[in-house]
């Protein structure tokens, strides 16, 4: 019996450790610089060891999915955590979008993929708040075999308000997908249009 009890207490003491390990991984997050244009309407944070691309109206930070800044540096978009915005101005009297042209453009944007049925779309979720619409999604890539691209998972938000349009994107091996939670969540939440200054 008591060589039985030290078996459980040393199975159990294995499990806490195990649970302690995933617990920080799946927490993992770096500094963050702040990015901001107001041109188009916009503020977001992205980690500091990230490799941060910028072009018109795009931001793209690519991260090693445990944000080791060497890492990120030879790190490549497709097959890394990836976390995206992009922004446009639109007319403000411009046709409404609805959930069939979110669906439309998910295969492309979040995937590279023109075969919409091979590209699983979940979660769609449509919310209004006064003059802003917010459209959200999970996306699921998949495994693209002679580029050497495993399944990816992505999360979409997209933020139509009169004048503009935010897209932004989370894009990460399925692997790594709850090692990056933290990380994924916090780019989402780190999104902001900056008030109106006061006249």
């Amino acid at each position: 019996m008591p060589a039985a009890r030290e078996l459980s207490l040393s199975a159990r003491s294995g499990l806490l450790v195990g649970l302690l390990a995933m617990a920080t991984a799946s927490s993992v997050q770096a500094e963050t610089r702040t990015y901001t244009s107001t041109e188009l309407n916009y503020s977001v944070a992205l980690p500091t060891t990230c490799k941060v691309e910028e072009g018109p109206g795009t931001l793209e930070a690519i991260c090693s999915p445990d944000l080791n800044a060497e890492k990120s540096q030879a790190a490549v978009a497709a097959s890394a955590l990836l976390l995206e915005l992009d922004s446009e101005r639109v007319p403000v009297d411009a046709k409404a979008y609805d959930e069939a042209d979110f669906r439309q453009e998910l295969p492309e944007a979040v995937c590279g993929e023109a075969d919409n049925i091979k590209v699983k779309i979940a979660d769609v979720v449509r919310a209004a708040d006064g003059n802003r619409t917010t459209w959200t999604a999970t996306v699921t890539c998949p495994e693209i075999k002679f580029l050497g691209l495993t399944e990816r998972a992505a999360t979409v938000r997209y933020v139509i308000m009169p004048g503009f349009r935010h897209r932004m994107m989370t894009r990460v091996p399925a692997a790594d997908k709850t090692a990056t939670q933290t990380t994924r969540d916090a780019f989402f939440a780190s999104f902001a249009v900056p008030a109106p200054k006061s006249q």
